[in-house]
């Protein structure tokens, strides 16, 4: 399995951290807002959901040929604004 480095990125108005699965709860409940769903589908998911989610994703991508980056936003005064994930197949 493949785990890209987990660095933390900062600017003067966000941090971009490597995700945890003790950001489950936050991210939940900045998700949980059921009109955000109309344009990207489904239902919010809630933190038990996503900590089973996170916990997987932390292990890193089955397939030894990519890489997952997975990663929260987050206001340097500390407020969670999204997840960000994407997948590196080294092309």
């Amino acid at each position: 399995m493949s785990v890209m480095t987990a660095r933390t990125i900062s600017t003067c108005r966000l941090d971009l951290l490597p995700l945890r699965v003790e950001d489950a709860g936050e991210v939940a409940a900045v998700l949980s807002d059921p009109a955000l769903h109309t344009f990207i589908g489904g239902t919010p998911d809630g933190a038990p959901v996503l900590r089973s989610r996170y916990q997987r994703m932390s292990a890193g991508s089955p397939d030894p040929a990519v890489a997952w980056l997975n990663r929260v936003v987050r206001l340097c005064e500390g407020q969670v604004l999204e997840r960000l994930g994407a997948a590196d197949r080294g092309s």
